[in-house]
Formats: C-alpha cells, sequence, structure tokens
C-alpha cells in the first residue's frame, strides 16, 4: 500500500513538472506577429504597412518577414533561454531598410524569452525587452 502511493505521489509530480514545462515552451508551428521592437530601451516605430514576424517550425528552424524581406535560420531554446543562429535573408532595397536591420540587429541579440498566453516578450542577456510579439495561430 505504502509503496503504491509514492509511486503514485512520484508520478503525479512528474506529470505537473512536465505539464509546467510545456505551457512555457514556443509552440512549433507558430507564427508571431511583431508588435513592438526597442533598441537600447527606445522603442522602434514599425512602419505602416510592415507586418513583421517570425514563425517557429519544426527541426529547430524560424522563418519569418521584417515587412519587405524574409529571412530564415535556425533557433536553440533551453528552459528560458534561447538564440538564433544560421540566418539568412532575402536582400530587396525597400524604403525602410532603417527598421529591417534594426528588426535582424534586434534577433541576433535575444537571449531569453517570457511567454504568457498570446505573448512572446524576446530579452536581450541582461533581461531587457528586445521585442514583443503576439501570436497569429
Amino acid at each position: 500500500m505504502r509503496r503504491s502511493f509514492y509511486t503514485l505521489a512520484i508520478a503525479m509530480i512528474a506529470l505537473t513538472l512536465s505539464l509546467s514545462s510545456c505551457g512555457n515552451s514556443i509552440p512549433v508551428e507558430s507564427h508571431w506577429s511583431v508588435e513592438a521592437l526597442y533598441s537600447n530601451g527606445n522603442a522602434i516605430a514599425i512602419p505602416a504597412g510592415h507586418n513583421p514576424g517570425i514563425s517557429f517550425l519544426k527541426d529547430n528552424k524560424i522563418a519569418g518577414e521584417t515587412g519587405c524581406n524574409r529571412f530564415f535560420g535556425d533557433f536553440k531554446a533551453n528552459g528560458e533561454e534561447i538564440s538564433f543562429g544560421n540566418m539568412g535573408s532575402t536582400r530587396m532595397m525597400c524604403p525602410q531598410m532603417e527598421f529591417e536591420n534594426s528588426y535582424m540587429e534586434a534577433l541576433g541579440n535575444v537571449a531569453s524569452y517570457a511567454m504568457e498566453s498570446d505573448t512572446l516578450t524576446l530579452k536581450d542577456k541582461d533581461g531587457n525587452i528586445i521585442a514583443v510579439l503576439k501570436k497569429m495561430n
């Protein structure tokens, strides 16, 4: 009787931990729209008509748009830590290149994330907010 109680207790603890860790991981096959972008604590205006975003795909791949160009790469997530690598993009000249360059630079500085409901917050190594994104699907 005592053995089955301990087995049940351990199973319940394991289930609770696995469910709580799943709730904070970035869902694969999800698309996020950039709502706010920051550089050195200053907000960067998103140009009218631009819809920057990022999609987290299978096999730790990402794809996204800056508003004019598209980008792709890899991501690594471990707990609250996240990083992007092997980044590439199309290189069309656009009227809003300053914004696009800021967006790509921001992604290169991401070190952690926090997710609450349909909001994803990307932060730098010092915990400063770099971007706030809303889940699209």
